[in-house]
């Protein structure tokens, strides 16, 4: 007997190379590098936000009041230029820039509230901020206006608590026009409401202890008629409600196109295990059709609705389109009879929608084409063809190789599919060795698989 053990089953074929994400891998690290930037540039808005925000309510001179402000105006600058120089998809802010740009359209308007009573102009800032930005600024401002309520309440100083009253109350009936569907600034908006009752009940407090309230000032007088009322720039905030609803057509519109292209997606997908390779090209091109004729255009109008449908549909693409070049025989010829090129495209492959191809979208078709490969193994195990099985089990284990040789994994649910694909491959190596003992015996016996060979338990 010799002691010294046998080298490692090979898996891997001398021919197999792995995949070479290189490319995508520098552009991930680049994103990376620039999102910790962003990061650390937005500790120092926040802290100077914080700063600025502190001086307001300390007795200090006005040049510093103004050299506070000055940085804060500084930072953020800086900060959207270079997110504008360099967000990787153009579709969302780097880092948490977004969260603290609205911060700073809320510090802006409680100053200007300050100076002139009124509601601060959306074109009085900054055009790079975005009308989320300013909404959810405005939005959260009326928390301030509580808060300064209920200082100047404390000085007994009623007139200041009804100028911010009256002003929380008319962004509130502007506010109510608007449809924000579930989301970040819906749940920010439900809070105006609390903000307008504390104003309420502090005014109230004060006149059954003996301060003089004007009968008419709980009276929103100028929320039907708008006459003669300048402390709210309506005709701006009325071109920002048509824009979100031109927006939220928009929406919709692409859920809609989404839902057919990521439909014809796998469609061509099933078409492929049926080996009806001529209906599967028909279908990828519906769905790439859809996406360069129909989605891409309004993408390119509205980048922020990029993610959602729209990146679904391009992970289903993906996936569909590399299936089908895995699964061509040599030569490019769809013969079924003939072992798959097991060809992996390589993201400029994707010469026709290179531009709207991000990496999340690459690597979540990548990590969904291990589960139809591993479908198709299935039929070859049924086969009894432990060839195709292990090919099937080169490309699977290339393709974790090369996602985990990257180092840092993009956003997008990537990193939860991780391990359903390393399980995945285990379970080939267990199929291929059943069907070594299939050759051994002699004997029938079915290959034990289970649901779980789907790594992405794809509906």
């Amino acid at each position: 007997m010799n002691n010294i053990p046998s080298p490692p089953f090979s898996y891997l074929s001398s021919q197999q190379s792995f995949l070479d994400l290189t490319s995508l891998d520098k552009i991930i690290t680049e994103h990376e590098v620039s999102r910790q930037e962003a990061f650390n540039l937005g500790a120092k808005i926040k802290a100077a936000l914080l700063h600025s925000r502190a001086s307001l309510e300390q007795n200090i001179s006005k040049e510093e009041i103004s050299s506070l402000q000055n940085r804060l105006e500084e930072l953020v600058q800086e900060a959207l230029l270079k997110d504008k120089g360099q967000t990787l998809n153009k579709t969302s802010r780097l880092a948490n820039l977004s969260h603290l740009f609205g911060d700073y359209v809320r510090y802006k308007a409680y100053i200007h509230f300050l100076d002139t009573g009124s509601l601060v102009k959306q074109s009085s800032l900054s055009d790079m901020l975005t009308d989320e930005e300013y909404l959810s600024g405005i939005i959260t401002f009326n928390r301030d206006l509580a808060r300064y309520a209920v200082g100047r309440a404390t000085e007994r100083d009623v007139n200041s608590v009804q100028l911010a009253r009256d002003l929380v109350s008319k962004v509130l009936d502007h506010l109510m026009e608007c449809d924000f569907r579930n989301g970040p600034l819906r749940r920010k908006y439900d809070g105006v409401k609390y903000s307008l009752k504390t104003c309420e009940t502090i005014l109230y407090e004060l006149s059954v202890t003996g301060c003089d309230i004007p009968k008419n000032s709980h009276v929103r007088e100028a929320k039907r008629a708008r006459i003669m009322d300048d402390s709210m720039p309506y005709d701006e905030l009325d071109e920002l409600r048509k824009r979100m609803v031109n927006r939220d057509e928009l929406r919709e519109t692409v859920i809609k196109i989404c839902r057919d292209a990521q439909k014809a997606a796998k469609q061509a997908i099933y078409a492929l295990h049926r080996e009806n390779v001529h209906e599967a090209e028909k279908l990828i091109g519906q769905c790439e059709q859809c996406i360069i004729g129909q989605l891409r255009p309004i993408i390119d109008k509205e980048p922020q609705l990029r993610y959602g449908s729209f990146a679904n549909v391009m992970e289903e693409y993906v996936e569909a389109k590399m299936f089908h070049a895995w699964l061509l025989s040599e030569g490019g010829a769809n013969d079924f009879s003939k072992q798959p090129t097991g060809k992996v495209l390589m993201p400029d492959e994707f010469t026709e929608i290179q531009n709207q191809l991000e990496p999340e979208d690459y690597l979540g078709g990548l990590c969904d084409l291990t589960g139809e490969i591993g479908r198709f193994a299935v039929k070859k195990g049924t086969e009894r063809d432990a060839d195709g099985v292990k090919l099937c089990l080169q490309t699977n284990t290339s393709i974790l190789y090369a996602i985990e040789s990257l180092s840092k994994l993009p956003g997008g649910g990537i990193g939860k599919k991780m391990d359903p694909l390393r399980h995945s491959v285990e379970k080939l190596e267990k199929m291929l060795y059943e069907l070594s003992l299939v050759k051994a015996a002699g004997r029938n016996i079915t290959a034990e698989i289970d649901n779980e060979m789907d790594p992405m338990n794809e509906s």
